[in-house]
């Protein structure tokens, strides 16, 4: 016979390297077992035993919110999984493709990954995260921006317009669902994240606080996950002290 107990649960999209791991592992210790969502679910499996070994309760589910049936697939084989938990938290932390370039030498065709995975990837995740969010009575969903989601750079006109979209798409969602005891929190990420991807681009940091650590990242996260519902933050911009804003 199944408890009568509820447990929790946190739903983490872009569960990959860096800022991912970092949210799965600081999520698992505050809201209980962790739904890990990427689109290849073997690079999750070594994920998926740092939680596990740190005493957490962690499972991967492939999902690529591009694509429709994915995400119905991913969610349906979360409710299986995980059949006595609620939906306390979820993460929408999607990877986009960072492509600038000069914009008389862009292509449509260079807009709409992004346009896909930042708009029409969140619409779909967010409908699934919030009905599970509402079910339970209320909780977080904290979605992740960059500089550009309040800034157009040069040459960055096919990644900044999506990253925009995203900020305002979180608004809406913050002043419909705030009511209803949803904490949907916008996070400008402005700044290089310390990663072994991002050094292979620029190289090593100058200094420990030239760039952004993934692990204070993910607890500027679990700090708004856990801000009482008098007191809510709908934005925090994010970023190394040296950072030029």
């Amino acid at each position: 016979m199944a408890s009568s107990t509820k447990r929790t649960l946190a739903i983490i999209l872009g569960a990959g390297p860096g800022t991912g791991a970092a949210l799965a592992k600081a999520f698992a210790k505050t809201h209980g077992a962790v739904a890990l969502l990427a689109r290849n679910q073997d690079k999750l499996a070594s994920l998926v035993a740092e939680v596990e070994q740190a005493g957490g309760e962690a499972s991967p589910f492939t999902c690529d919110v591009t694509q429709p049936a994915s995400v119905d697939e991913a969610f349906k084989n979360i409710k299986h999984k995980f059949p006595e938990h609620s939906v306390t938290a979820a993460i929408f932390n999607a990877n986009s493709p960072l492509n600038p370039g000069p914009f008389l030498e862009l292509k449509e065709d260079d807009l709409r990954p992004n346009v896909e995975l930042n708009l029409y990837g969140a619409f779909r995740f967010s409908q699934k995260v919030l009905a599970l969010l509402l079910e339970a009575g209320g909780g977080f969903y904290g979605i992740s921006g960059a500089t550009a989601s309040v800034k157009g750079s040069a040459k960055f006109a096919a990644f900044a317009p999506s990253k925009g979209a995203l900020r305002l798409f979180s608004q809406s969602l913050a002043r419909e669902f705030g009511p209803q005891g949803v904490h949907v929190a916008h996070v400008v990420v402005d700044g290089i994240i310390d990663t072994e991807r991002t050094r292979g681009w620029v190289g090593e940091p100058e200094d420990a606080d030239s760039r952004i650590d993934a692990a204070d990242l993910a607890q500027a996260f679990v700090y708004l996950s856990q801000q009482p519902k008098n007191c809510w933050t709908h934005e925090m911009d994010v970023r190394p002290a040296a950072e030029i804003f």
